[in-house]
């Protein structure tokens, strides 16, 4: 069984690590020798599982990608009707839902026409329940996200879910009549309300809600923070454990009512009735929690155990866990794309390995608790690593203190609070309460193990060989004790997170321009020094980009804090991710050209430099006194080193480029230009392009910005003398200065991590 499973993994994945979608005729060329071995040795027949799962995937990616939204709709305002198909989401007068569609301006969802998408309206009297029937008048765009290294792929998160165009409420919102649909969706709802009405004012609300119904849009930001710090997320996402604790306590409950019936068990044995019994509700809570990916491959495995008490045989683990993982992939193959799915069968997987062909006389239950958190810490190590970049040192503490508390107490007391609502709601409240109780007892812990010093493990974003052999040190490290070599093994681990050398030598630096939507951020890397030239823009939900982007781009790199940061003015698509950068690297120094709007930041002076290994950064502007403001008083920084000179200027206009020409032409010559305010026209004179002479322009720009940056005039100065790149189309970008070597454009990371569901 589990050779099947495996072989119908790796073809899933052959189709998921694909730049582009193969052709069809390749994939059925390259699948016939396999089928033909299999037919001709018996042996082989699991091998048929791998074309499988290669065809599956390519079917399910194929309809995915042909119904996403055709480029001509973009730009314009379009009708769409439909039913609200998800949990609506507010924060910070932004609510989000997922819209089914049932016309986009009169057409049926087919090829270049979405079945769904991700809609936003903005302070709005009254939001779209669950399960409605709507028109609203919308401006929509492709599957578009920011693309850097360490980031959060959204445009494959779209991908995997389904979602064939974003974009937001323009002008019309009416309801429709008709029936609502989504029935389960409009239950799920009502359970979050009366969860929300009884434990309203109460921090831990959202908890509890995520815990009844799956959705975690109540948790806050500063909550997620610490479940991610000491990866106890998992406690909130409805999974094994959660499941597990329902279908226990309903076999035993249902088996010990069954056994007092001498008819009942003559017609049917008690343990048959328990297992039909436990499967029932955990499927029903599976419901409620949306039938996500832990979920279904909980309520899989399940199913499986159920299977074998009702044929009256026991199936082994392995065969279980691969048939979860067959089922897992049969529902949806674009599931092994998703972090969630590696993390939820490594976990199962390690414990399997840990706790089987072991002595089976138990040791106790805490010990087994124990040796439960060794496995899945030591498990996951290499998964973390790979997908996220980082694990918490405190995480097997926190696990061993919250695992058995949330689940031997939280979800039994949220589940049955929930219930008492619709028929007690006195006692619903005081339940719910208790838990909430409970939450806030264990949660000081937990905080306290999150901002422990130096808590977190970074690990910069290793190749899939890494992550493999890490994975192979990991699997050594839990075998039996009596296997040698368990401690050398932790040496293939250990790469994963030992901070690598820049590889630069004195006089030599990076410059990345990291891709943030309209607006900048920018990281100068010398041998032994960092700086970040401006952090990106903040967003209406509360998020902002120094979370979202600067800091994974960091810890992907292996750069454990950055020595400066120069916020160029005070404008939110400049400076909007400094809150988050400070609150991570709390000792870095800030300089600023707007003083006035950024706390606890210096001014920005001409005249000011550093010098750091061999490389000189200079402030060339705003000079001392100087009565400019706003988009002028941008702090200009020159960075000049062995391999060449760049020019960071922020969102100077054509009076700061008056100001800067003064230098004359040797103090502005440039090999790389980051093009002044975004390529407006209020910029890039035609005297201050000739006097920079860069080689490379680079422009810091949103995809279809809402003013059209970087203007066409603009572009067509640079044209003639540079080679120009863009945010928008070329996502993070780098250029590398070598003692003794031309300046060379070493990232496009569009183009270099490119995978089947990246817009180009």
């Amino acid at each position: 069984m589990w050779k099947s499973a495996a072989a119908m993994l790796a073809g899933v994945l052959a189709i998921l690590v694909s730049p582009t979608l193969p052709a069809a005729t390749l994939l059925a060329g390259l699948s016939l020798p396999l089928v033909f071995a299999a037919f001709y040795w018996k042996r082989l027949r699991w091998l048929l599982f791998l074309p499988l799962g290669a065809a599956w995937c390519y079917m399910a990616a194929a309809a995915h990608l042909a119904t996403r939204l055709d480029a001509g709709y973009e730009g314009r305002e379009i009708t769409l009707s439909g039913w609200v198909s998800s949990l609506p989401q507010e924060k910070g007068g932004l609510t989000d839902f997922q819209f089914q569609v049932e016309t986009l301006d009169g057409h049926a969802p087919g090829p270049g026409v979405p079945g769904l998408v991700r809609l936003s309206m903005q302070d709005i009297p009254a939001a779209p329940e669950a399960g409605e029937h709507w028109r609203f008048g919308t401006k929509l765009r492709r599957p578009r996200g920011f693309m850097d290294p360490g980031g959060f792929d959204y445009e494959g998160w779209l991908f995997f879910h389904g979602i064939g165009a974003t974009g937001y409420v323009a002008h019309e919102a009416a309801p429709l009549p008709g029936a609502p649909r989504y029935p389960l969706l409009r239950l799920r709802s009502a359970l979050r309300m009366r969860i929300q009405a009884a434990l309203a004012g109460d921090e831990f609300a959202g908890m509890a809600a995520a815990l009844a119904t799956g959705d975690q849009g109540g948790i806050d930001d500063d909550q997620w923070q610490v479940l991610q710090a000491t990866n106890t997320v998992h406690l909130m996402a409805i999974a094994g454990l959660h499941i597990g604790v329902v279908a226990a306590f309903l076999f035993f409950l249902t088996r010990a009512l069954w056994r007092r019936s001498a008819v009942l068990c003559l017609r049917c044995p008690a343990a048959v009735a328990g297992a039909v019994a436990s499967l029932v509700g955990a499927a029903v809570y599976a419901a409620l929690a949306g039938f996500t990916l832990p979920t279904q491959r909980a309520l899989i495995m399940l199913a499986a155990l159920t299977l074998g008490v009702l044929l009256r045989r026991r199936l082994r683990a392995a065969d279980t866990l691969s048939l979860a993982m067959l089922g897992v992939l049969l529902w949806d193959p674009l599931a092994a794309g998703e972090a969630s799915f590696w993390l939820s069968f490594g976990a199962v997987n390690a414990i399997l390995f840990v706790f089987s062909d072991r002595v089976r006389a138990s040791h106790g239950w805490l010990q087994d608790l124990l040796r439960t958190q060794w496995a899945v810490g030591i498990g996951l190590l290499p998964f973390l690593a790979f997908f996220f970049q980082q694990a918490g040192l405190g995480s097997p503490l926190a696990n061993f203190v919250a695992v058995p508390v949330y689940a031997l107490c939280v979800v039994p007391l949220v589940l049955t609070g929930t219930m008492l609502l619709f028929v007690w709601p006195w006692a619903g409240t005081m339940t719910l309460k208790l838990a909430a109780l409970v939450m806030g007892l264990t949660w000081p812990l937990l905080d306290r193990l999150a901002h422990l010093p130096a808590g977190m493990l970074s690990a910069p974003s290793p190749a899939w060989y890494l992550a493999a052999i890490g994975l192979l040190g990991a699997i050594w490290i839990l075998m039996p004790r009596a296997m040698p070599g368990r401690l050398p093994a932790a040496l293939l681990v250990l790469p994963l997170f030992i901070l690598p050398a820049s590889g630069l030598a004195a006089g030599d630096f990076d410059v990345t321009l990291l891709d943030v939507g309209q607006g900048l951020a920018a990281v100068v890397r010398t041998s032994g020094h960092v700086l970040v030239y401006d952090t990106g823009p903040r967003f209406r939900s509360g998020s902002d980009t120094g979370q979202e982007v600067l800091i994974p781009y960091l810890r992907s790199q292996g750069i454990a804090a950055p020595d400066l940061a120069i916020v160029s003015h005070g404008d939110s698509d400049h400076a909007g991710g400094l809150m988050s950068l400070r609150k991570a690297f709390p000792a870095m120094p800030v300089y600023t050209g707007a003083p006035e709007r950024i706390p606890d930041a210096q001014p920005c002076l001409r005249g000011q430099h550093w010098d750091w290994d061999g490389v000189h950064l200079d402030l060339l502007y705003p000079d001392a006194g100087s009565a400019l403001s706003g988009n002028d008083a941008s702090c200009v920084l020159r960075i000049s080193g062995a391999g060449g000179t760049a020019l960071l200027a922020g969102d100077i206009m054509k009076k700061g480029e008056k100001r800067l020409l003064e230098l004359g032409p040797a103090g502005l010559r440039s090999d790389l230009l980051v093009a002044p305010h975004h390529g407006s026209n209020s910029s890039s004179t035609p005297a201050f392009v000739a006097a920079a002479g860069a080689r490379e322009v680079w422009f810091p720009v949103g995809y279809r910005n809402r003013w059209d940056f970087p203007k066409p005039e603009v572009v067509a100065r640079y044209l003639g003398i540079a080679a120009l790149a863009d945010t928008a189309a070329d996502g993070a970008l780098c250029m590398q200065f070598r003692r003794g070597y031309a300046p060379v454009l070493s990232m496009r990371w569009r183009r270099d991590a490119a995978r089947l569901w990246t817009a180009h």
